[in-house]
């Protein structure tokens, strides 16, 4: 039967960070395009992925979940730049879900934080995430405690990492979008450019492998991508420091740090792009790269935010 009515809207995922928002986008959207650490603060940047999905034979809904930056107290430019690009999605949003680590009681900064987006949009949608790590009896004291506080439209008890409650939580956004025509190809999952998802992987490789401070006074940059007559990618990257003495760290010793983040971030990327890869890395001093203009506008932040 032919499909009579489109339905298509923006959902935006908001929270304090590491929540599990980037780990809930990728499960829903079915493949990888947000990068996930333990660390807080992952995520630099808006990121959106979208998933299409059949209401009944005559209805079809595509959503585009934006998935933001954790929303903290920041203090340096770049954390100003990551907080404002959170802020700034949800006056243009459809929906706006918050997501909470059901195994944390709130805190006074998550109910100030909830407070301000309920000044911005009426309608907020909670998502408990991690339901696995707590008994039902304390996630329904949860619950309890939260609805003293507020008003959610509804409540949805999530588990990103083993997909419990997530296709619940699909089919209750996909009903709310808005009767409109799709806004992306039915065949696209993300609009993050290639290049920047590559200079992504790496940097979350960086992450996992090195210690506390360090991945915060880092990016990376893909700066060349060269498509090879058998149809393997060589990809160029740059891993911009603004310490001298972050080299041999990165580096480790007889370079057996940055050649197993390379291996690791390769291995992704061939999965991903479902192709061979050669990666290559290479570390470069820059003191104020943080205080870079085109570091910010390249991924779609406000420099002087």
């Amino acid at each position: 039967m032919k499909i009579s009515q489109l339905k298509s809207g923006f959902v935006n995922l908001v929270g304090v960070p590491n929540s599990g928002k980037s780990t809930l986008i990728n499960k829903l959207v079915g493949k990888k395009i947000s990068i996930v650490s333990h660390k807080v603060q992952t995520t630099r940047f808006c990121i959106r992925g979208i998933r299409n999905i059949n209401l009944n034979s005559k209805i079809k809904s595509q959503i585009i979940f934006v998935d933001t930056p954790g929303i903290f107290l920041p203090k340096k430019r770049l954390e100003k730049a990551m907080v404002s690009a959170a802020w700034s999605e949800l006056k243009l949003t459809d929906k706006v879900v918050f997501i909470h680590d059901v195994s944390k009681r709130l805190d006074n900064n998550t109910k100030e934080i909830i407070k301000q987006i309920f000044q911005i949009k009426s309608d907020i949608i909670l998502v408990l995430n991690k339901i696995d790590l707590l008994p039902k009896e304390n996630i329904l004291e949860r619950i309890s405690e939260i609805r003293n506080f507020y008003n959610f439209e509804e409540i949805f008890q999530i588990s990103a990492k083993n997909g419990s409650g997530c296709n619940k939580f699909t089919e209750y956004l996909a009903n709310k979008m808005p009767a409109h025509s799709f806004f992306y190809d039915e065949n696209t999952v993300s609009d993050l450019p290639q290049s920047i998802l590559a200079s992504e992987i790496t940097r979350e490789k960086l992450f996992k492998n090195l210690n506390h401070e360090l991945p915060y006074n880092i990016t990376v940059e893909t700066e060349k991508w060269d498509i090879n007559p058998d149809e393997s990618i060589n990809i160029y990257q740059t891993i911009y420091i603004n310490k001298r003495t972050y080299k041999p760290i990165i580096l480790g010793k007889q370079g057996q740090t940055i050649k197993r983040i390379g291996t690791v971030a390769r291995k992704e990327l061939e999965k991903l792009l479902e192709t061979k890869i050669h990666l290559f890395l290479h570390i470069k001093f820059k003191k104020n790269w943080m205080d870079d203009p085109s570091k910010y506008s390249s991924v779609g932040l406000n420099y002087n935010a």
